[in-house]
Parts: C-alpha cells; sequence; structure tokens
C-alpha cells in the first residue's frame, strides 16, 4: 500500500455563524445565522475540489474563510499540515501568498481606479520577491495572454472590458504569485462563452 502525501489544504469542522442582534446602544445577541455548519474536506497536491449546492448554502462563505477574508465560529483549517485558522501578521501574508481566490463577481472585485497592469501586478508590490521590479511589466502581459487577453491591454481601467474578460483579469491575478491554492468562487458564471 502506497503512502498518501499529506493533503495541502483541509478544514476540520469549519463552523461560521453570523450573530444577530437586537437594540442600537445596547446590543445584544439574539440568534445566530449558520452560514457553514461543519464543513470537513481534504485537498491534495494536483487535486481539483467543487463545492455544490443552492443558493445561500455557505459555499461563498466557505471559500472566504480559505482565503482568510473572515474567521470562522469554529473549526480548523490546515495549510500542509499547519493550522492555519489563527494566523497573522507576516505568517498570514506567507498564507495568503499560497492560497489565492478568484471572486464570483468580477464587478466589485477589481478596483476601478486602477489599470488592468496595476491589479494584474499589485500582487508583486505586497510580495516583490516573485518578481523583480524590472520583470513585471513583462510578467503581467504574459498573464494577459494565459487568460486570453491581449498584452496591451495592461493601460485600460476595468470599465472598458466585458463581464468576462474583467473574470479573466480577476484570474490573471490569482494566478500572479503562482500559488498552490486557488480558491475560485463561481469562476466562469461571469466568463463570455466562446
Amino acid at each position: 500500500m502506497a503512502a498518501t502525501a499529506e493533503p495541502v489544504l483541509e478544514a476540520r469542522g469549519l463552523v461560521k455563524h453570523y450573530p444577530l442582534t437586537r437594540g442600537i446602544v445596547l446590543r445584544r445577541q439574539i440568534g445566530a445565522v449558520k452560514a457553514v455548519d461543519g464543513v470537513d474536506f481534504s485537498l491534495g497536491r494536483g487535486e481539483t475540489l467543487g463545492i455544490v449546492g443552492e443558493s445561500g448554502c455557505g459555499k461563498s462563505t466557505v471559500a472566504k474563510l480559505l482565503c482568510h477574508l473572515e474567521r470562522p465560529t469554529e473549526g480548523e483549517i490546515r495549510f500542509r499540515g499547519e493550522d492555519i485558522t489563527g494566523v497573522s501578521g507576516r505568517r498570514l501574508k506567507e498564507v495568503r501568498r499560497n492560497i489565492q481566490m478568484v471572486f464570483q463577481d468580477p464587478y466589485t472585485s477589481l478596483n476601478p481606479r486602477m489599470t488592468v497592469g496595476d491589479i494584474v501586478g499589485e500582487p508583486y508590490e505586497i510580495h516583490p520577491e516573485v518578481a523583480p521590479k524590472g520583470e513585471r511589466r513583462r510578467r503581467v502581459q504574459e498573464l494577459l495572454e494565459v487568460v486570453g487577453l491581449d498584452p496591451e491591454f495592461l493601460n485600460r481601467y476595468p470599465h472598458q472590458f466585458s463581464g468576462g474578460q474583467r473574470q479573466r483579469i480577476g484570474i490573471a491575478r490569482a494566478l500572479a504569485l503562482r500559488p498552490e491554492v486557488i480558491v475560485a468562487d463561481e469562476p466562469v458564471s461571469a466568463l463570455d462563452v466562446s
């Protein structure tokens, strides 16, 4: 029997409840919305995992929890065997470099005041060790080409693109750091049919 490799990403007993409160001055919790209640999975290197369910069942919440955009109420998230549920600071920055997200809505996930080149290249500002300054423009152009966009589009703004093209920009941004895990929240829902 072959030894199984350690999972790259795991969720154990993942729970996210949003409190319901009453009152303005004396706020008190009167209940909770159970967005995610006991999610467990294990993802090996090279594997793809799909989470399916009806609208409002917590798929997007799980995605945000995995990328540390929200904190779970209970449970743990493990990356390469390490519990990363409560990490912060420098370690959180390292984790986020390796777990990137493609958001569901390309209209709200791209800064309208930034050019496409700046949007796709922004991860290099946060993680300069991935791409030296002199290589960034070329790398951004390569990423645009990888996702099927003209590399010369880097000086355009998000409003100059269709919804599907904007989604491709978001995918290029997620690929920029060469992460080990990409969490994609309905990544093809906004893509143009081609």
